[in-house]
């Protein structure tokens, strides 16, 4: 009887062996599914953010022509473009010899099309102060004036249906919002170097 106990045991035992190698061999092939799973995601994405990259790099590049190439956000001012689509996205503000030609970049291109403006159809063209969020004004301990700097482009133009409108972009090449001030004195000299600014001027004498 003991033999056959024993017997007994040694087969249970094989048993319970073979059964944890098939439930181990089962579990390795789903961590190694899952491990393709997740590499190939991962291979997806990186290929994914680096054809963005490239697409965003093209995208930020001058036009063939422009004397000039400015990163700005959207501010208000153009009725297929609510405030609410502003955010954070840049846009190209190229400055070309006849005309001002915005072009859409990556984080922009959901919503953005390319638009220019010709510079006969510009009545007047300045820079603003721009307008502190309630966010820099904590985060500025009050001091407002140190953040109410001249870096909003404003353009009042006739548009093709006749209408007068009041483009406002803020700069965005500069980083801080100093270097963006100074951006924009850049901006407007370039345009009174090249007879551009002198142009619109004209119209209001």
């Amino acid at each position: 009887m003991a033999l056959f106990d024993k017997l007994k045991e040694t087969a249970n035992s094989a048993k319970d062996k073979s059964s944890n190698f098939a439930e181990e061999k089962q579990l390795a092939e789903k961590l190694g599914s899952a491990k393709d799973s997740v590499k190939k995601t991962l291979d997806e994405g990186t290929g994914s953010f680096k054809e963005f990259q490239k697409e965003n790099q093209k995208l930020k590049q001058a036009l063939e022509g422009a004397l000039a190439r400015y990163e700005v956000t959207y501010v208000s001012g153009l009725p297929q473009y609510p405030k609410v689509k502003m955010g954070s996205a840049s846009i190209g503000l190229n400055v070309m010899e006849d005309q001002f030609s915005f072009r859409k970049t990556g984080n922009s291109k959901d919503w953005f099309n390319d638009f220019d403006i010709s510079y006969d159809s510009i009545i007047e063209l300045h820079i603003e102060k721009r307008t502190i969020t309630t966010a820099e004004v904590f985060l500025g301990a009050g001091n407002d004036a140190n953040q109410e700097q001249e870096n909003v482009i404003c353009i009042i133009f006739k548009a093709e249906t006749g209408e007068e409108l009041t483009l406002r972009v803020e700069m965005l090449t500069g980083f801080t919002i100093y270097r963006q001030a100074e951006k924009c004195r850049e901006f407007i000299a370039l345009l009174r170097q090249h007879g551009i600014l002198q142009k619109i001027e004209q119209k209001r004498i």
